[in-house]
């Protein structure tokens, strides 16, 4: 598992729940693509080594297929982190 910082866009709905809506990754070729997060499949509040977080599973479309993604969200420092890159299930027609 690793941690690598990452761009994230997101929105608060009134109660302050946070949804994660781009996200900034490098590609093969070093240069920073935006994808739209196009669900997510779950997320849940934890803490990591003590330090709370928010952990999401979101899916995005990269390269036309649809790619499972871990992101943790620190709620303290305000700072995101790609957890997991999975891998890419179904190509689009």
């Amino acid at each position: 598992m690793f941690h690598m910082p990452v761009d994230v866009v997101a929105t608060f709905n009134v109660q302050g729940k946070i949804k994660p809506n781009f996200i900034r990754l490098e590609d093969e070729g070093h240069v920073l693509q935006t994808y739209k997060i196009e669900n997510v499949v779950f997320s849940r509040e934890e803490k990591y080594a003590g330090i709370p977080v928010i952990l999401f599973c979101c899916n995005i479309m990269r390269g036309g297929c649809m790619q499972l993604i871990q992101i943790k969200y620190h709620v303290k420092s305000h700072q995101w982190v790609l957890v997991n890159e999975g891998n890419k299930k179904q190509e689009k027609s």
